[in-house]
This record gives structure tokens, sequence and C-alpha cells, in this order.
């Protein structure tokens, strides 16, 4: 009898110990896990936590460096009465923008554009902004240099002077070639404008004080200009348009010192403007993928053509710039440009051979329309 109470007893002992592990166990399971839980809540904190404060970040460099910072602009007022002002692309972007300023202050305007109904819809909308009806609107295209040539000459049917040019039309990339076989985006941003410039210089010369502005780019600091590769098409790999880019935008910083040594005694002055990196139609080409990620981002970062235009508007009008012709200008300010910008030969040859370039291909856009 009491050896079976012991071993009922013995038993007993053995289940509540077995129960007791069991408990503490499951109890150090679920301390276990509780403490599994915490962590991943606590990482869960931290990783918000460093979103939040590098999105703060983000915003607050947002904030200062484009929302706060300062953004050019020009408080000249110049009265522009019985001047004769050409700007080429003023059909849209920072060449509307200059147009409706200067038209505001009296100018006679010429429109050069390639699309002629939008050129019309500009002209009505200065007359409605400023009551100026004197503007002109004629058909030209950078990429063919008769078009080029046959608008300049319409010019000097219309006008007897010419005290502002400026040669703002351009492109931001592009593959292929002109109308003329030339590269592209040299073509349009360089020959169009030198000889559309110098088929003017008779009329600039008229006006006894003439301005010549350039919209360039800070791109021209890459800028590099090999005659031996100057006539090859453009390839359409980012860093080959980007090479393009920079190239003949180091042309207009060239071409413009260049006639600033060679027109100064006729009391033409040149100056070249970077408008800062703004949000115009030079994007218009990039595929429609491409603008979906794009355009926001632009919207965000780039100058609006309102701020774009203000350096330009600033040379086209301001007093007393004429000992600081042939510079190159930034928010309204002369800006340092690259040492290729300062070598003389190099715009003497670049000049030579635009001329030379220019001579061949309207040579032979004769010869096919006569054979025509």
């Amino acid at each position: 009898m009491m050896t079976n109470l012991s071993k009922g007893f013995e038993m007993s002992n053995i289940s509540d110990m077995d129960s007791f592990s069991l408990l503490h166990h499951n109890s150090g399971t679920m301390n276990f896990g509780a403490e599994e839980t915490v962590m991943d809540s606590f990482s869960v904190i931290l990783m918000n936590s460093s979103t939040i404060f590098w999105t703060g970040i983000c915003l607050w460099a947002y904030i200062f460096l484009v929302v706060l910072a300062p953004k050019p602009y020009c408080k000249c007022q110049t009265r522009l009465d019985e001047k004769v002002v050409v700007i080429t692309g003023g059909s849209d972007g920072v060449g509307k923008v200059t147009a409706i300023k200067l038209a505001n202050l009296g100018a006679e305007i010429i429109l050069p554009c390639r699309d002629l109904k939008k050129g019309e819809k500009v002209a009505n909308e200065i007359f409605k902004k400023t009551g100026n009806k004197k503007v002109k609107i004629l058909y030209f295209d950078f990429r063919n240099l008769r078009s080029v040539k046959r608008c300049s000459d319409e010019i000097k049917k219309i006008t007897t002077k010419i005290d502002i040019l400026v040669n703002n039309a351009g492109v931001g990339h592009g593959v292929g070639a002109t109308k003329d076989g030339l590269p592209n985006i040299f073509g349009v941003n360089h020959l169009g404008p030198f000889l559309f410039t110098t088929q003017l210089l008779d009329l600039l010369r008229r006006s006894g004080s003439a301005r010549v502005v350039f919209v360039s780019s800070v791109a021209h600091l890459w800028g590099n200009i090999d005659f031996g590769t100057l006539h090859e098409l453009d390839g359409c790999s980012v860093r080959s348009q980007f090479q393009a880019y920079s190239r003949s935008k180091l042309a207009n910083v060239l071409f413009a010192k260049e006639l600033h040594r060679r027109e100064k005694n006729n009391r033409i002055t040149t100056y070249v403007a970077h408008p800062g990196w703004t949000f115009t139609s030079l994007f218009r080409d990039f595929p429609f993928f491409l603008k979906l990620v794009a355009f926001p981002l632009f919207y965000l970062f780039l100058y609006l053509p309102e701020e774009g235009a203000q350096t330009q508007i600033h040379l086209a009008i301001a007093r007393g710039l004429e000992k600081q012709s042939g510079g190159y200008f930034v928010s309204c300010r002369p800006s340092k440009s690259c040492p290729n910008a300062f070598d003389r030969k190099l715009a003497t040859d670049l000049w030579s051979y635009s001329e030379n370039v220019i001579a061949v291909a309207l040579e032979k856009s004769l010869q096919t329309c006569t054979s025509i």
C-alpha cells in the first residue's frame, strides 16, 4: 500500500516537474517572440525616421537651392522707341519672353520663325499685352541655309537698319543632318546664326550702336572643336549629343568674340548669354516616355522661360555694357569662360571654316534648284 502511494507521489512529482518545465519553456518562447516583435517595431521606427530625415534634408535643400535662390532679373527699363530688333526663335520660350519685353519698351520687332502660325499668334499676344503693332513675322529655318539667306534678304527690304539682333534660336539635341547635309546641332546652333548675322552686318552697321546677343550655354565650358571631324554627323548616344551641343555653344562664344574684334570700329558690340538651365522647347524632341519621367523634374528644378530670358534681355537693353563687348554673362553678370573661348587662332579658323562650308552648301543648293 505504502509502495503504491510512494509511486503515485513520485509520478505526481514528475508530472508537476514536466508541467513546470513545459510552462517555463513556453514562457521563454513567448518572451523571445515578444522581444522579436519589439525589435521589428524598433527597426521600422528607425527606418521611417531615416526616411523622414533624408526627405526633410532634400526638401530643405530644394527650398534653399531652388525656391529661395536668387533668380536673374533685369531691372532696366530703357525705352526702345524707333529701335529695330530682330529675334530668332521668338515664337516660343525665352525668345517669346524677350520679344514681349522689348516690344513693351517700344521697339519694332522682327521675328523670323519656322512656324508662321505660331509666329502670328505671338504677334497677336504681343499686341494684346503691350499695344505694340510693330511686329513682323518672317519664315526661316536654320536647318536650311537657303532659307536663312532668303530671310536675311527679306529683312533688308523691310528695314534700313537693325539696332539689336538676338540669336536665340537653337536645338538641344538632334541626330542626323540638316537639309544641307551638315551635322544637325552644329548646323542649327552655329552655321545658321553665322550666316544670318554676317548677312545682316550692313544693317547693323547703319545703326551706329548695334548690339548682337548670342544665347549660348554653360555647356561651352566642355566644348572642343576639331576641324578634322567637324563635318561628321552626330551619334545618338548621350555622350555624343552632349559633345555636339557643347561644341556648338563654344562656337557661339568664339563667333561673338571674333565678331567683336572685327566690328568694334563700326560700333557693333557683342555679348553671350547663358540663360540658366531653363525649361523650354529645346526639350520638345525628347522621346515620349523620357518626357513622362523628365518633365516633372524639369518643372521642379529648371528656370521658367520668364526667368531664363532675363540675361539676354539685360544684354539687349542695359546701358554701359560697351566695355564688356565680347563677354560671357550668367544671371545678368559677367562670368568666366573656358580657355578655348580666348583662343584667337581657333576663332579666326572657325570663321574661315564657317564661310567656306556655307559657301559650298549654298552653291550645291543653288545647283540642285537649277537642275530641278
